[in-house]
């Protein structure tokens, strides 16, 4: 399921077991660091793409999952996309261009 704008519901779904993965981008601090603690108080992660903790360095992307694994799957899906763009064949993010 691909949604757009979900504020926080998204990550409400994630934290109540109803989706297992989050993946946004062009937000703000503000937007994400009080989903931190509930998303790890349900058992779940949430890093920047890079798969670093979010704090001040924070650049709007953030992938959240109901498990480490699903989380480190993702961001090597993320970032291979991303770097097959940088390489001159087709990337970046599935669905936009």
């Amino acid at each position: 399921m691909r949604r757009f704008g979900t504020d926080c519901y998204a990550y409400g779904l994630l934290a109540s077991g109803y989706v297992d993965l989050v993946v946004e981008a062009g937000l703000k601090l503000y937007d994400v660091l009080a989903l931190v603690p509930v998303i790890e108080a349900a058992g779940g992660i949430i890093t920047d793409w890079k798969g670093e903790r979010l704090g001040t360095a924070f650049d709007g992307r953030v992938i959240a999952a109901a498990t480490a694994e699903l989380h480190h799957a993702a961001l090597n899906v993320v970032n291979a996309s991303l770097n097959a763009g940088k390489n001159g064949s087709p990337g970046g993010v599935p669905g936009r261009s």
